[in-house]
């Protein structure tokens, strides 16, 4: 009687527990979301010039845009010269070993490309990226 006891007991031994295994693909679900970064469009359609030599820019995250008439874009948005400053010191705290990359359109004024270097230079601790295309 003792051995028929047992053997309707062991009954459950075959199942696998997944709740362990669904706790750790959750926790490694938050780490890798708490840890990226994400990459903020500066949101304008430009037109880019050739580069000759290219190389890539190393940790270049904060995207400015300068379009053809001199408006200066971040994340989607137009922005002025003087908020630009703010706005890099803002994502500065969020990624602080990120470059700095400028899109500039062929036709974009000189002036506001100055400008809008001026204003972020003091936050810059890398040379600044260039974002062109690669001639073809």
């Amino acid at each position: 009687m003792a051995q028929g006891s047992s053997a309707q007991g062991g009954g459950g031994e075959g199942e696998i527990d997944l709740t362990p295994m669904l706790d750790v693909v959750f926790i490694m679900l938050i780490f890798f979301i708490v840890t990226s970064s994400f990459v903020k469009e500066p949101g304008v359609e430009i037109t880019k010039t050739e580069a000759i030599t290219t190389g890539a820019c190393e940790r270049g995250t904060i995207i400015f845009a300068v379009d053809a008439v001199g408006k200066i874009f971040y994340d989607k948005k137009e922005v002025q010269v003087d908020r630009a400053y703010r706005l890099a010191e803002a994502a500065r705290k969020e990624a602080p070993k990120a470059n700095f990359v400028i899109q500039a359109d062929v036709d974009a004024p000189t002036s506001a490309l100055d400008e809008l270097l001026s204003a972020i230079k003091p936050l810059m601790d890398a040379p600044l990226c260039a974002s062109t295309e690669e001639e073809g």
